[in-house]
């Protein structure tokens, strides 16, 4: 193509595509900042939104915090000893001010006032350093108005003041001090309303805490009072007008009389004006059974009237004035500019550059096409070849199953007569192969039965450097000498191509690719394969090896943990056993002795009862009937009768002997609970009634649930359903029931010590034991107490041996492990905590 027509072609393309380009340009440039602007504006108004949101919780928060304060001040146990007369609790209660005027920092007084308006405790912050103002310097605020309006308030109720400035004998102190004061009367225990607690809450707290939401911000945030005077305004000297007698004008609706005639009349809102955006909203910080009042500007003069909740209110307001949208979007106009030249330049260079390449491009095509081509078909084998192998070698990490799978892989891939792998071995000086795995072609007539790298030293030395040996033909490769060549040959072999394998471990692997019939040239690409198979074969091999090493150590630790653990749990099970069964065993010795030395006497008392009442009762007749023959008897003997009171010992001895039986045969009853708790006589499992081990149970703890002067007694609560004989040991099941109902019993007593009282008698102490029948060779029995329960990780340890919550000395921990043990392997029973 002439070079004019060139030139003009390449201008022609070039203005065709320059020109709508850059017109597509400016049309997004224009879009992107329209939206940018429109996004800008409603990402404005949203944070203006929430920074007024988020302003009007933290006041709430900071009223409410204040007034949880105050209550519990005028709650303080000081306080009240000081309003009953206590001597020395008006220093306590000072000290109590002092100490938290200097942990919560928010306070400028904290003062409690009498009736008279007398101050009676003060604590001045004194600028970080508390201090406590001494009795003399004490004084009397009856004619401050908030003095006079918390005074008339009822029990419970808050006074707030308005939001003004500290005043000091008459005169606005300087620098200025914002404040609040927060009052509540405080009443003795008779009722009777004793005088005020006074907070002075430092108004600069929260007009800080105001500052910070619109810190390093676009808008100026005020702060409002009902009347639209400033607490917090973008100018110093237009805040606090209503204090000062010359800023009375100073108002936001004098400065915005537009905007303030929206934000007057409206709880909340967000409107746009000439000037500017506003956001708005109104907080009402008291709650209910709050009060204030319209306070005083001057130092003794009273407040005009009372205000409720509602009039009680402040303006938060967001400025952003107009300047502030113009400087952003002016701004980012000027950006846009800069970038669209920018990018209409570079429309314009890569124009060019399109238009240039294009030909080139067209010329080029053609040869491109052949080569993907080719490309394409080398690494589609490539990535059979790969995907293949890796396939085969996640099936199985054993090492020989990966060998074999490798050469079959290559040999039908590479269509070769026969692939091997050997092991390098290096011993001294000398070198030594070993054939791990080989696959021949199937339609080879015999195979060679020999490998190269074993009779060509050469080809060892070779391979023992890791270098990879290609030859595509052995007979004319002037690679080998002349005795090499000519013994390969004499073998059989045409081509070779030889590849190391190194591993991390160490170990040499050697890939050997042969063929015999015919020659066969080896391509870059078949070159390249077998390097990355070489590559892939080396990691697989080290994976095996960790794997069969890591199988070794991780069966040997398995093993050994089995055997350690086995050796621990059974050293634990006889240390307890041998333990428990030590003490129960002298236990029931000890009760089985008492109970056979009682039980004599007792048997004999209780045995001869019955005659002695027979005999008393015989002789009372007979003296009856003396009483009936001898109408006179002598004087002494009327003595006698007088003397004795014989009418109430005829009356009273019978009852004396029933007493007397039944006590002997409650000490039979115990007698007979003590032996049948212990029954050292049956080593064998018989049919036993339940409930008869469990009230000898109860009958041995008796004296640990009755009320005493220094006990409040347990209840114990038995709900026995109707059950059969149970076949167990006896013996060992009350031991279980000993445990548990003792447990329960130390779990109450632990419980009542930490309450009172009255707590006690709300919520009695409570033991209750159930039976039932659970199915046909199944019962269950539930023991629980009303106690304060378990958390979950104690429960998880329950039956653990030698794990105790009770202090030294007072628990082995042994008990329920004993019993888990008695029930689930001594009786194939289960046991179960429910806290």
């Amino acid at each position: 193509m002439p070079p004019q027509i060139h030139s003009r072609v390449l201008i022609k393309n070039f203005l065709t595509v320059f020109l709508p380009l850059s017109a597509l340009v400016g049309v997004v440039i224009g879009t992107i900042y329209y939206q940018q602007i429109q996004t800008e504006q409603v990402l404005l108004k949203t944070n203006e939104l929430r920074k007024v949101d988020l302003e009007t919780k933290v006041i709430s928060g900071d009223f409410h915090s204040v007034v949880s304060d105050l209550m519990v001040i005028s709650k303080q146990n000081e306080l009240q000893k000081v309003l009953e007369g206590v001597n020395g609790q008006q220093q306590a209660l000072s000290q109590e001010l002092l100490l938290f005027s200097g942990y919560k920092k928010l306070y400028d007084q904290i003062r409690f006032l009498d009736r008279s308006g007398k101050e009676v405790v003060r604590v001045n912050f004194n600028k970080g350093e508390p201090t406590i103002v001494p009795e003399e310097k004490l004084q009397v605020q009856a004619k401050r108005y908030w003095f006079n309006d918390t005074l008339r308030l009822n029990q419970g109720q808050v006074f707030v003041s308005p939001l003004d400035l500290n005043i000091e004998r008459g005169q606005v102190e300087q620098p200025l001090k914002p404040m609040i004061r927060f009052g509540t009367p405080v009443f003795d225990r008779r009722g009777e309303k004793r005088g005020i607690v006074v907070l002075n809450y430092f108004g600069t707290k929260l007009l800080d805490n105001f500052n910070q939401a619109f810190a390093n911000a676009s808008s100026q945030g005020m702060l409002l009072n009902a009347d639209g005077y400033w607490l917090k305004g973008a100018k110093p000297e237009d805040k606090w007008g209503f204090m000062f007698p010359n800023r009375k004008n100073r108002t936001f609706g004098q400065a915005f009389p537009q905007a303030w005639q929206q934000i007057s009349q409206k709880e909340s809102g967000q409107f746009q004006t000439a000037e500017g955006i506003f956001t708005f909203t109104t907080v009402y910080p008291l709650v209910e059974g709050q009060k204030s009042s319209t306070g005083a500007g001057q130092a003794f003069a009273p407040s005009q009237n009372q205000i409720d909740t509602k009039s009680y209110h402040w303006k938060i307001v967001s400025w952003v004035s107009p300047e502030t949208l113009t400087t952003k979007s002016n701004r980012f106009l000027s950006q846009l500019l800069l970038l669209y030249a920018g990018l209409v330049g570079l429309t314009g260079i890569g124009s060019w550059l399109l238009v240039r390449a294009s030909v080139n491009r067209n010329m080029a095509q053609l040869e491109l096409r052949q080569s993907e081509l080719e490309l394409r078909k080398l690494v589609e084998r490539e990535k059979i070849l790969k995907t293949r192998l890796s396939s085969q070698i996640r099936n199985s990490l054993d090492l020989n199953t990966i060998l074999s799978t490798v050469v079959v892989e290559v040999r039908e891939l590479l269509q070769i007569d026969r692939c091997q792998f050997f092991w390098c071995h290096q011993e001294d000086e000398s070198t030594s192969l070993e054939l791990s795995q080989q696959a021949c072609a199937p339609d080879l007539t015999e195979p060679l039965g020999c490998s190269p790298i074993q009779n060509v030293e050469a080809l060892s030395e070779a391979v023992m450097q890791g270098n990879l040996l290609c030859f595509d033909d052995i007979a004319t490769d002037s690679w080998l000498d002349f005795k090499s060549r000519n013994l390969l040959v004499t073998l059989g072999f045409k081509s070779l191509l030889i590849v190391s394998v190194q591993t991390q471990s160490g170990r040499l692997g050697v890939i050997v690719c042969e063929h015999s019939r015919e020659l066969r040239p080896w391509s870059d690409d078949e070159v390249e394969i077998i390097r990355g198979v070489a590559d892939q074969l080396a990691i697989a091999i080290d994976q095996a090896q960790l794997y069969n090493q890591s199988r070794a150590a991780t069966a040997a630790a398995t093993i050994q943990a089995e055997q350690l653990n086995q050796v621990l749990h059974n050293l634990k099970e006889t240390q307890a056993q041998l333990i428990q069964t030590e003490k129960m065993s002298s236990l029931g010795q000890l009760v089985a002795g008492v109970a056979h030395e009682i039980n004599n006497p007792v048997n004999f008392i209780y045995g001869n009862l019955t005659h002695v009442s027979e005999y008393t009762l015989g002789l009372l007749e007979l003296v009856e009937l003396y009483q009936q023959s001898n109408a006179h008897s002598t004087p002494e003997v009327e003595a006698h009768i007088e003397a004795i009171d014989l009418d109430f010992m005829a009356e009273d001895l019978p009852k004396i002997l029933i007493s007397m039986k039944m006590g002997a045969n409650r000490i039979r009853e115990i007698v007979l609970s003590l032996r049948n708790f212990s029954r050292l006589d049956e080593a064998d499992m018989k049919p036993v009634n339940i409930h008869e081990g469990i009230d000898s149970t109860l009958l041995i703890l008796q004296n640990r649930f009755k009320q005493t002067p220094g006990n409040a007694g347990i209840e114990i609560v038995k709900e026995y359903g109707d059950i059969p004989l149970v076949e167990c040991y006896a013996g060992q099941l009350n031991q279980v029931f000993m445990n548990l109902i003792g447990n329960a019993i130390d779990a109450l007593d632990s419980y009542n010590s930490k309450r009172t009282i009255e707590e006690i008698e709300a919520k009695p102490s409570q033991i209750v034991i159930r039976t039932q029948l659970r199915n046909l060779d199944r019962i269950t029995v539930k023991i629980a107490d009303n106690g304060p329960g378990m958390t979950e990780a104690v429960k998880q340890r329950l039956f653990d041996p030698f794990f105790t919550t009770k202090a030294a000395g007072k628990g082995t921990g042994l008990g329920l492990a004993i019993s888990a043990q008695i029930v689930t392997e001594k009786h194939n029973g289960a046991i179960w905590c429910i806290s």
